[in-house]
């Protein structure tokens, strides 16, 4: 088997055990990311060809996402280009990437430390694994669910309401007319998101090496011994909505969309000799970002995120929309769009356009002006320990009655001492960001 443990997006080219199953599977997984709004960065058009790794004969290269893949022979585990090159464990960067995900909202690893450390030169599938079996476990055996559920069922006493349409096709037609076809909303243990569980539940003791997480997720399938063994997609679990005395199954329902979501099913579903977890690296940082301010700032702070509430033009077409938007909840005039951007500008010190995209100052200029906002900010993670000075450039609108300031700056995104510090110092760095907007 290939071990590739300290690949990183664009890094070193690999070898692959069979290029044409690979690529078959990673096709088939972006298909299904075509489908997955949330996952398109940008709002751009999602390219049709797989973009995960390229492939030179029987060499691939890792793209701009980050995960693991399992097929025949290769195990592949890709990392962000921001540790490249840089003296950092692979436990460090693991607690750095459950440190992340924590503040997003499409995927929750709640982690400690302890289980980290229980776990000697652990896999990440193995450790996600890990995770998502204590998660689960903890919620399931706490506060069981039940959920009300739409019942159709032929009856001998009227249950909910009657369905004539079936009751005089299957009924009357038939001569049955004692028998009643009813629909009702019976409360059920043996729901659809217990179900799905217990299916995720098969899927991940079936990817499982270590002995405690296997005895987990039995714990899990024993708890579950009377929930219905079936099939289930991620699809299945959208239109499932919990109370929020149950507000931990929300966490439950994105970890098992997470992993249903990237499996490829065939006629023989259990079979699946391919097992992936795959993010673009982009919408990871953008989310953390969101999901930081979200939690530290929102008192001062009304926060927007994916904001699209307006066209670039009169004929409302080209929908404008950042990645994040700010209003100063003591004066709404003040406002500030923030752009993040997952890139590396290198030297960028010595570049008069400081590593900026033109194309980046385009888009967010226009969408400032549109708005009626005079600051924008450019977010960009940290390359080296420590945030270089941001830079600032000053557009003005062609008769002067209206003045933006872009700000480009580097925010604390990793520390080469681990993810401990990284809080305070992106708290203090986005603070004396955000103060320097707030007398207009």
């Amino acid at each position: 088997m290939n071990q590739r443990l300290n690949n990183f997006e664009f890094g070193k080219s690999f070898d692959v055990h069979s290029r044409q199953k690979l690529e078959d599977y990673l096709c088939q997984v972006w298909q299904k990311f075509q489908q997955e709004k949330d996952l398109i960065v940008d709002d751009q058009e999602f390219p049709k060809k797989q973009g995960f790794l390229s492939f030179d004969g029987n060499t691939a290269r890792a793209r701009n996402y980050i995960g693991f893949i399992q097929g025949e022979g290769d195990h592949i585990e890709i990392y962000p280009k921001v540790f490249k090159d840089k003296e950092i464990s692979k436990p460090a960067i693991l607690k750095h990437l459950f440190y992340w995900f924590d503040y997003c909202r499409k995927w929750k690893f709640p982690f400690s430390d302890v289980q980290l450390n229980s776990l000697d030169d652990v896999e990440l599938p193995e450790l996600i694994i890990n995770l998502i079996a204590n998660k689960i476990f903890e919620v399931i055996s706490i506060s069981p669910i039940s959920l009300y559920e739409e019942v159709e069922e032929a009856l001998l006493m009227p249950k909910g309401s009657i369905n004539f349409g079936r009751y005089i096709n299957n009924s009357l037609s038939n001569g049955n007319f004692h028998v009643l076809e009813c629909d009702h909303e019976p409360l059920q243990y043996d729901n659809r998101l217990n179900r799905a569980i217990k299916y995720v539940s098969r899927i991940l003791i079936s990817k499982a090496k270590f002995a405690e997480t296997r005895r987990k997720l039995e714990d899990i399938l024993f708890i579950l011994d009377d929930v219905e063994d079936c099939f289930c997609t991620a699809e299945m679990l959208d239109r499932i909505n919990v109370n929020a005395f149950f507000s931990d199954y929300e966490t439950v329902i994105g970890l098992c969309k997470m992993v249903l979501a990237q499996q490829v099913y065939n006629h023989h579903h259990d079979e699946k000799s391919h097992w992936s977890l795959l993010l673009p690296m982009e919408y990871v940082f953008e989310d953390f970002i969101a999901g930081f301010l979200a939690r530290h700032f929102s008192g001062e702070w009304q926060v927007k995120y994916q904001k699209s509430d307006m066209y670039l033009v009169d004929d409302e077409i080209f929908k404008m929309q950042h990645d994040i938007f700010l209003t100063l909840k003591s004066n709404p005039n003040v406002s500030v769009i923030i752009d993040t951007k997952y890139k590396l500008r290198g030297k960028f010190k010595a570049d008069s356009k400081k590593g900026v995209s033109q194309e980046d100052l385009y888009q967010m200029t226009s969408y400032a002006f549109r708005r009626g906002c005079n600051n924008v900010l450019l977010l960009y993670p940290n390359q080296g320990a420590t945030c270089e000075e941001q830079d600032t450039f000053s557009i003005s609108s062609f008769n002067n009655s209206q003045k933006i300031a872009v700000h480009a700056a580097e925010v604390p995104f990793w520390n080469i001492n681990g993810h401990g510090a990284i809080t305070e110092q992106l708290k203090n760095k986005l603070n004396e960001l955000l103060d320097a907007f707030k007398n207009g």
